[in-house]
C-alpha cells in the first residue's frame, strides 16, 4: 500500500484532493496549519507547522511516504509584494524542512507544486507556453517557487527522492480566498446582493487574458500524476492549464449575468500589478500525453459553483 502525505492539506485545494486520493485505498495523511473539519474517510490529518523543524521530521519518520504531494505556502502575489521577507520564509524556509525529513524517506517521489507564474516574462511571446519555456519570474511569489524547484533539483538527488515538478495556472473554486481575481468578484457581488455594501465592485486591469481551470481538474491532476508515480520521470515537469485563455473583463461580464442586482464597476489603483503580464496561458499536452488527463468541469458550473459559494458565506441564496 503506498503511503500519500499531503501538506498544506488544509487549504483551498487540499479539501479537493485529499477525497480523490482517498478513493485509491492508499493510506492518505495531511498537515497543515489549520483546522480541517471536512476530513475524508480513511485520511488522517495533523496541524503542523513546517517552520517546526522537529515536529516535521518526527511525523514525516513516522509515517514514511512513499509519495509527497507538497501544497504547502503562501500562494498571493499580492501579499509576496507587500510581505516578501515572509513569503521567502515560508515558501523557502519550510521547503528546507520538508527536505531534511524526507532523508529518513529514500525512495518516495516529492510532487512539488510550483505554479505557472515561474514564466513571468515567458509570457511575453504571446501564446500558450509548453514546459520547454525558460522561467523568468517577475514577482516574489514566482521566483520563491523557482528557487523551490532549483533547491530540489540539487538536494533531492543526493538523498534518492526522486522529483516531480508541477505548474497549475489559474484555478477557482468553492473556498478560495478573496485576495484572488474570480473569488473576490464573486464575495463583492454577494455582499452587494445582500445589502451590505453599496453597488460598487472594485477591479483591477480587466483586459489581461488569464488561464482558468476548476480547482476540482486542477486536484484530479495531482491525483492521476500520483497514481503513476513509478512511471514518471525524474525531474519531470507538468503544466496543469486549459491553454484557452480568457480576459479578465470576460469572466466579470460571465459573473454579472449571473448576479441578482445591478452594479457599477469601478478601478481600485492598488487592484492593479504594476508588472502585469497581457497574456499568461499553459500547453498541458505532456500532462495528457502521460495521463489522459483534461479539464471536465463547465465553465458556467465552475462560475455557479464559485457565486453560490460567495453567497452562502453572505447569508443569501440563489433567488
Amino acid at each position: 500500500m503506498n503511503r500519500i502525505l499531503v501538506t498544506g492539506a488544509a487549504g483551498f485545494v487540499g479539501g479537493h484532493v485529499l477525497p480523490l486520493l482517498a478513493e485509491t485505498g492508499d493510506r492518505v495523511a495531511g498537515i497543515g496549519r489549520g483546522m480541517l473539519p471536512d476530513l475524508p474517510a480513511g485520511v488522517t490529518y495533523e496541524t503542523l507547522d513546517l517552520l517546526d523543524e522537529a515536529a516535521l521530521s518526527g511525523f514525516v519518520a513516522r509515517f514514511r511516504p512513499t509519495a509527497i504531494l507538497h501544497l504547502a505556502g503562501l500562494a498571493s502575489v499580492a501579499d509576496s509584494a507587500s510581505g516578501p521577507g515572509q513569503t521567502w520564509r515560508v515558501n523557502v524556509n519550510g521547503l528546507m524542512n520538508l527536505v531534511a525529513a524526507v532523508e529518513a524517506v529514500p525512495g518516495c517521489t516529492f510532487f512539488f507544486v510550483s505554479s505557472g507564474e515561474v514564466y513571468g516574462s515567458a509570457f511575453l511571446a504571446g501564446h500558450a507556453l509548453t514546459e520547454a519555456a525558460e522561467p523568468l519570474p517577475r514577482n516574489t511569489y514566482a521566483r520563491s517557487k523557482w528557487v523551490g524547484e532549483q533547491l530540489l533539483r540539487d538536494l533531492l538527488p543526493r538523498i534518492g527522492v526522486k522529483l516531480v515538478v508541477l505548474r497549475p495556472f489559474n484555478h477557482i473554486g468553492p473556498g478560495q480566498d478573496e485576495r484572488f481575481v474570480v473569488a473576490s468578484f464573486a464575495r463583492q457581488i454577494a455582499r452587494i446582493e445582500a445589502g451590505l455594501v453599496p453597488p460598487s465592485l472594485a477591479v483591477g486591469n480587466l483586459s489581461s487574458h488569464r488561464d482558468f481551470l476548476d480547482v476540482a481538474d486542477v486536484a484530479q491532476a495531482y491525483a492521476d500524476l500520483i497514481g503513476r508515480a513509478e512511471s514518471l520521470a525524474d525531474g519531470s515537469v507538468f503544466n496543469i492549464s486549459s491553454g484557452h485563455p480568457r480576459t479578465i473583463a470576460s469572466v466579470l461580464a460571465d459573473l454579472r449575468t449571473r448576479a441578482q442586482v445591478p452594479f457599477e464597476v469601478r478601478t481600485a489603483p492598488e487592484r492593479v500589478r504594476p508588472t502585469e503580464i497581457p497574456l499568461a496561458a499553459g500547453d498541458a499536452g505532456r500532462l495528457q500525453a502521460a495521463t489522459g488527463w483534461r479539464p471536465r468541469v463547465d465553465w458556467d458550473v465552475s462560475l455557479t459553483r464559485v457565486l453560490d459559494d460567495a453567497r452562502a458565506r453572505a447569508g443569501t441564496t440563489q433567488a
